[in-house]
């Protein structure tokens, strides 16, 4: 095949997937709706691709995936399914079985064929046009959810740069907390049902990126960051979450009520991390450190010599630790869009 035939066919196949993706592929469960936290499901030469978890462990699937081998694995019961990747052959209790469309890698997620899976692992699999629906049955052919109308996708976006508040539910100190230990945080809503689209009860996960007890001169600090959103119907989403302040200095309120990052970095660029310090009149008050990045090695140095340049130039007290007690409000930056549905 000639270079000009293989960019010709690429660009055929790339226009064929994102035409696809334009109408979002639903799946159902003995008619629960499967949440796709990052890359959703694919239309690819007559059949629906799936990320290779999600589906068939609402199905009650063991799933694996051998990144050495480039297997796909899947059990439930006495059954067992494997693909390889880019293989047009695949096994079922040991015997061979040919796929009209291979497992592939799409975006970084391992995708399969959920019809093949499905049906291999004993479920019954129909797809509605209309609704553009995978309607799988676990339950046999007597389930009443066979016929179940399909449930419409709720879907919540929140964009980059947009802030979440939060309050803290865990005290964090610098004193008794390391790198890595997780918190929760729960979005403030107010008297509303909602913060923007995001749901009252939501909870923000995230881990402490950086911490530093108060040694000598040098401040205590608290580095954190957010990684995930989990609703109260158990569904989750990965977010690249920093920390920001809630005052009118960090951000603005746009059209829809929603807080957005002002642009509080030297000279008006963004590149502002705030962390918690321990010096002024309390513990834990937010300091700006010129960094997108954790503060680690050379970063956390520079960020020490920072803040004790403030402290000396404010005159202040660096204080024994930062403390961070359940209900301390803060703000989650949102550094890339985020796509929710369920």
């Amino acid at each position: 095949m000639t270079s000009s035939i293989k960019v010709a066919f690429a660009a055929l196949t790339f226009a064929a997937v994102a035409v696809t993706s334009a109408q979002q592929i639903q799946v159902q469960v003995d008619g629960n709706p499967v949440y796709f936290a990052d890359t959703q499901p694919q239309y690819i030469n007559g059949r629906v691709l799936v990320p290779l978890r999600g589906v068939f462990e609402q199905m009650g699937a063991n799933v694996n995936w051998d990144q050495q081998t480039r297997m796909v694995t899947a059990n439930k019961g006495a059954t067992d399914v494997q693909l390889r990747i880019g293989d047009r052959i695949a096994t079922v209790n040991g015997t061979t079985m040919n796929l009209d469309v291979p497992a592939m890698i799409l975006r970084g997620s391992t995708m399969v064929p959920i019809r093949f899976v499905s049906e291999a692992l004993g479920a019954q699999v129909g797809w509605m046009e209309a609704q553009h629906l995978v309607s799988i049955n676990t339950l046999g052919q007597g389930s009443s959810t066979v016929n179940t109308p399909p449930r419409r996708l709720r879907r919540i976006m929140v964009r980059q740069d947009e802030v979440i508040p939060v309050v803290l539910d865990h005290t964090l100190s610098s004193a008794d907390n390391k790198r890595g230990d997780t918190f929760t945080a729960t979005v403030r809503t107010g008297d509303s049902d909602t913060y923007g689209e995001i749901p009252a009860g939501t909870k923000v996960e995230g881990h402490i990126a950086a911490v530093h007890s108060r040694r000598n001169n040098q401040p205590a600090i608290l580095d954190l960051a957010f990684d995930r959103l989990r609703f109260e119907n158990g569904r989750s989403v990965k977010i690249d979450g920093t920390l920001t302040a809630l005052d009118s200095k960090h951000v603005t309120r746009n059209e829809n009520g929603v807080l957005v990052a002002r642009d509080t970095g030297a000279n008006g660029k963004t590149d502002q991390r705030l962390i918690y310090a321990g010096y002024g009149a309390g513990a834990g008050l937010l300091v700006g450190v010129l960094t997108k990045k954790p503060l680690e090695g050379a970063i956390l140095g520079g960020a020490l010599g920072y803040i004790l340049g403030q402290v000396k130039k404010d005159k202040e007290q660096a204080t024994d630790d930062v403390t961070l007690h359940p209900g301390t409000e803060m703000g989650v930056r949102v550094n890339r869009d985020v796509a929710v549905s369920w």
